[in-house]
């Protein structure tokens, strides 16, 4: 058979950014792309939807993509939409509600070799023997949990709770300090060109989520939407079919079944297998940007001592995002958005009355990264041998954010 090109069929199931990166990865491998997905949405958390209530499109929610995400930056090249990103410095401005104060920190500036230059500016009340304690990171045990690392530190509530936080959407009694140690040995560690922040320069359907879908659609594949994966059938370690709600495909051993998808929904066709079940919350709360703040010069806005943890200020809207959010879940929704609104005001020294707004739960935005979860996912095996599983969850080296799920698609086509 020399010479000849074998054509590999891979059937995606799910349309999410690791569903997406897996399908545009396998493009540039010349393997056949069978693309499915339940709704008739694409984009998983990184969606973006008209909001009739503020009469614009916004972000289902929000996402901090640092200069170390190469593997993002690389999708974005291979898409052609690296000119619809803007990059933020790593120079971060801060707000403590409960003091009423505001400060900026440059992530970028926390390297070893600054902390020993003393060249970096200081979160009020704390000195520069407090920034020592991120060298706890550099040997970390798989078990250990932040707060089992850093929880003593002067700097723990202004600094690792609030960044542990953002990065894991999970607590620091419970999140792996393994992951986050990994997050800053990518990042921090390596300086302030590693730190900087990518945002989209309108939204993240039109920086990476369109571009995805038309980067598969002019190679000549297509999204099937609406397809329910119902069940698989196995014989001798293979798929061999995919029920779907109103289509049966059958499988050959030479074709490669990708689950992109999140655990839970997996769990409903592999019932067999020992996954996480606990999921944190991730609430989103757009409203409508007064017009006094049009010219502001600051994006991003780090929030302590607040149920707030991150203002996005946005051409047309401003966007709270509240991570590990789980006991928020049952929170009157209107009456979250009025407190929030008071936090932003404080915040940004105005005083307007509540603009429109919308809020967004997200209940199952992520497992939560424990230990003792990404132990579970690690010993996922002894899979079909024609599936590959991929998602933010499976990459169990990294935070489940935008950088997981790209990584885990390649991964899996490649």
């Amino acid at each position: 058979m020399l010479g000849i090109k074998i054509i590999k069929n891979i059937y995606i199931i799910g349309a999410g950014l690791a569903g997406l990166s897996a399908s545009v990865h396998g493009i540039k491998k010349n393997y056949n792309i069978n693309l499915f997905e339940s709704s008739n949405l694409v984009g998983g958390r990184c969606r973006s939807f008209y909001e009739k209530k503020l009469g614009f499109e916004i972000d289902n929610g929000n996402h901090l993509v640092f200069s170390a995400n190469t593997n993002f930056y690389e999708l974005c090249k291979i898409i052609g939409s690296t000119d619809r990103l803007i990059k933020l410095p790593s120079d971060l401005k801060f707000y403590d509600l409960k003091k009423n104060i505001h400060w900026n920190l440059n992530i970028g500036n926390m390297s070893f070799i600054n902390l020993l230059r003393n060249k970096m500016n200081l979160i009020p009340d704390t000195n520069m023997y407090d920034y020592f304690s991120i060298l706890k990171f550099l040997f970390v045990g798989k078990n250990k949990t932040v707060t089992d690392i850093v929880g003593e530190s002067r700097i723990f509530k202004t600094l690792w709770d609030p960044f542990t936080i953002a990065v894991m959407n999970t607590s620091s009694k419970k999140a792996s300090a393994k992951v986050l140690s990994n997050v800053l040995k990518k990042t921090v560690f390596k300086g302030e060109k590693f730190c900087q922040i990518y945002q989209p320069l309108v939204n993240w359907n039109d920086a990476i989520i369109k571009p995805c879908v038309n980067f598969v659609n002019k190679n000549g594949f297509k999204i099937n939407f609406k397809k329910i994966l119902k069940k698989i059938e196995i014989i001798n370690d293979y798929i061999t079919k995919l029920h779907f709600n109103n289509q049966v495909i059958n499988i050959s051993k030479n074709d490669i079944v990708l689950f992109a998808i999140p655990p839970s929904n997996l769990l409903k066709i592999l019932p067999m297998y020992n996954l996480p079940i606990k999921y944190n919350c991730i609430i989103n709360i757009h409203f409508k940007l007064p017009i006094e703040l049009k010219k502001s010069s600051y994006k991003i806005i780090g929030l302590i001592n607040s149920y707030s943890h991150w203002l996005f200020i946005k051409d047309n809207y401003l966007s709270i995002t509240i991570s590990n959010a789980d006991y928020l879940n049952d929170f009157n929704s209107d009456k979250m958005a009025e407190l929030i609104w008071k936090e932003i005001c404080s915040c940004l020294n105005i005083n307007k009355p509540i603009p429109d707004y919308q809020v967004v739960k997200e209940k199952k935005a992520t497992i939560e990264q424990s230990p003792t979860n990404f132990e579970l996912v690690k010993r996922l095996n002894d899979l079909p041998r024609n599936l590959r599983i991929s998602g933010d969850w499976t990459q169990t080296s990294l935070p489940c954010t935008i950088e997981g799920s790209i990584l885990s698609g390649k991964k899996a086509v490649n």
